[in-house]
């Protein structure tokens, strides 16, 4: 299974815990707010109903120190 980043050719909402809201799929199909939802898990992707990628996403979180 290939991946790639797609990240900076959709739109999404804000994500709740494990899933993220799809406002604009690559391919240019728009969705309502929550109406097409992305998981975290990359062995079950959900499918563009118009394009039929298949997507997950990832949510990455980086904890910095300011020393002074």
């Amino acid at each position: 299974m290939k991946r790639i980043d797609i990240t900076d050719k959709v739109e999404f909402g804000n994500n709740d815990d494990e899933c993220l809201p799809l406002k604009k799929c690559v391919c240019g199909k728009e969705f309502p707010l929550w109406e097409f939802i992305l998981g975290i898990y990359d062995n079950m992707p959900v499918e563009c109903p118009a394009c039929h990628r298949k997507m997950f996403f990832r949510l990455g979180i980086t904890v910095y120190e300011i020393a002074e």
